[in-house]
């Protein structure tokens, strides 16, 4: 069934007006099949009478002529009975049931023998009946009798083209004000759904609805009104608050825009300002060491080494912060790029780096990634030189680095065989500054791991680690899978 015939589909005028025709309808079938019904039974009754009469006045003009058996006298009474055109058969039956006289149309076939049970009444086209005879309450014969009924189908079937008239001209009246009466219910309700769809399509809250009456089509239209008068009310506060969010939102850009320059005057200022007084600092440790080293006494000697060792520290924290604060400000460029290929770049300058510790380094192949590729390097690079750092004290370093994908993600574990940490302290991992080895145990100045969170989550991913004392870490980035431009 296509749209255009299911129900659902249809306008409202044209439900309507179905519904109010097709109980109208109904209601004038049943009245004439009423009608009809009631007239048929009315006529086969008036039929039945008038011909029991004519049986009774036969039997009575009869009865001196059976008993005297005088057949002219029959047939001429008989005779009479050729003018009434619906009596097929009339047969006259003495005492003893033998055929006295009979008149018959040219179809009929002879008198039948009544000394057998026939059919009476009304049955198969024809009204048959068998009236005695009588005399001095004495019954002297039989008069028997057949009459056809196409008087009562006629007036019957004339009777159904007159209701049917009847009923067709009440219809059309009923069309007519039908069409005028649908109004009265669609046209609010249109007006009220042509209100709703111009709301929609202009999003102006200011239309109302028309409203007509008070009955339940104006108590909609009233409620609707209502609502969107509500609607009105509250988009109106809403577009307040927006533009007082925009306000605010505005005035912490701007605040952000000047702490954003205040960060970077800071960075300058740590890049020149507390790297001049570091490279005194150094430089003049260095000479002294150069110059006077005959002059200091074991204890000078370990304090000299001491202040240049904590100017060097200094120097990789400010490197750190300054990264750090680069990696948190600088603008994405996402590309796609070969991570395979960065993570052995790495592992060959670590392995020019570091002293000579056998290593096993193993770096799954063909691994790609779309994101800022010098970013993600300074990320990858910070993993991997932990990874280094913590396994230094085994007699072999093992270094492993996979890829997995699922959904929308993929992520990289860089996994070691250190020392590894307490699970207990790894929400601190992250988090600069804090570190779970101690600086004589392990260099480093707290804000590798921090920058490594920083460049991941600015790339929508996520990072976590798992481990066991003395039994390595595994390092698991989840970055999501980007097509390329992104």
């Amino acid at each position: 069934m296509t749209r255009h015939w299911q129900w659902r589909y249809w306008p409202l005028k044209a439900k309507l007006l179905f519904l109010t025709l097709s109980t109208s309808t109904l209601g004038i079938v049943l009245v004439c099949a009423s009608l009809i019904v009631v007239e048929n039974k009315s006529y086969q009754r008036q039929l039945e009478s008038e011909l029991h009469v004519i049986a009774g006045i036969l039997a009575e003009q009869s009865a001196a002529a059976l008993v005297f058996e005088d057949n002219n006298q029959l047939t001429s009474i008989l005779s009479s009975l050729r003018r009434i055109e619906t009596i097929r058969q009339v047969c006259v039956f003495d005492a003893s049931g033998g055929v006295m006289s009979a008149l018959n149309s040219e179809r009929e076939e002879s008198c039948p023998d009544i000394n057998y049970a026939q059919p009476m009444g009304f049955s198969d086209n024809y009204y048959r009946l068998l009236q005695p005879v009588t005399l001095d309450d004495e019954t002297v014969g039989h008069l028997y009798l057949i009459s056809d009924l196409k008087a009562l189908r006629a007036h019957i079937q004339t009777f159904i083209f007159i209701a049917l008239s009847i009923g067709a001209l009440i219809q059309l009246g009923l069309v007519f004000v039908a069409l005028k009466l649908q109004r009265v219910v669609s046209e609010p309700i249109l007006a009220l759904s042509g209100t709703a769809e111009r709301i929609a399509q202009e999003h102006d809250y200011s239309i109302r609805a028309p409203v007509s009456g008070q009955d339940e089509l104006g108590r909609l239209g009233s409620t609707f009104n209502d609502m969107i008068e509500t609607i009105q009310q509250q988009n109106r506060r809403i577009l307040e608050s927006r533009d007082s969010l925009e306000r605010i939102v505005e005035n912490r850009t701007s605040q952000l825009s000047l702490a954003n320059k205040e960060l970077e005057a800071f960075s300058y200022s740590v890049s020149h300002d507390l790297r001049q007084p570091l490279r005194a600092i150094e430089g003049f440790g260095q000479a002294l060491e150069e110059d006077c080293e005959g002059q200091l006494n074991d204890t000078g000697k370990d304090y000299l080494r001491r202040i240049r060792a904590a100017s060097v520290r200094m120097g990789n924290l400010i490197d750190g912060l300054l990264v750090l604060s680069r990696v948190s400000r600088q603008p994405l460029e996402n590309q796609r790029f070969n991570l395979s290929d960065m993570l052995q770049e790495i592992t060959e300058e670590l392995n020019d780096i570091h002293s000579p510790l056998p290593t096993d380094v193993c770096i799954q192949s063909d691994v790609w990634l779309v994101g800022d590729d010098r970013m993600l390097r300074i990320a990858f690079q910070n993993l991997l030189e932990n990874a280094w750092k913590y396994s230094a004290k085994e007699e072999k370093r093992v270094i492993d680095v996979s890829a997995t994908s699922e959904a929308n993600y993929i992520t990289i574990a860089v996994k070691d065989n250190g020392v590894g940490f307490d699970m207990r302290y790894v929400s601190k991992l992250f988090v600069a500054f804090n570190r779970l080895h101690a600086p004589s145990e392990f260099s480093g100045t707290g804000i590798g791991l921090a920058t490594v969170s920083r460049v991941i989550r600015r790339h929508s991913g996520d990072i976590f680690a798992t481990s066991d004392v003395g039994a390595g870490a595994t390092f698991y980035v989840k970055l999501p899978i980007l097509p390329d431009g992104h």
